[in-house]
């Protein structure tokens, strides 16, 4: 019954010991650094936007054209 309690105390504890290890580990990025993470950043926003660009893009006559086509049949049979 003791293992149980040790290992159920032993188990935060160890979380807290590897948490304050990866915290004294880090660093404030220096200045390249920094901007050289902001370019990546803004690559990848402008990558993903452009592809969502080029999707609705080929998406929007996939859709507007059963429409219409359909409506042309409507008239044709009216007439």
């Amino acid at each position: 019954m003791s293992d149980k309690i040790r290992e159920f105390v032993e188990i935060p504890q160890q979380f807290a010991q590897d948490g304050t290890q990866f915290l004294t580990r880090c660093t404030k990025p220096s200045q390249k650094e920094f901007l050289q993470i902001c370019r990546a950043v803004a690559v990848g926003f402008a990558v993903m936007g452009f592809i969502g660009y080029f999707v609705k893009l080929i998406h929007i006559p996939m859709y507007v054209a059963p429409r219409s086509t359909s409506r042309v049949i409507l008239i044709f049979q009216l007439q």
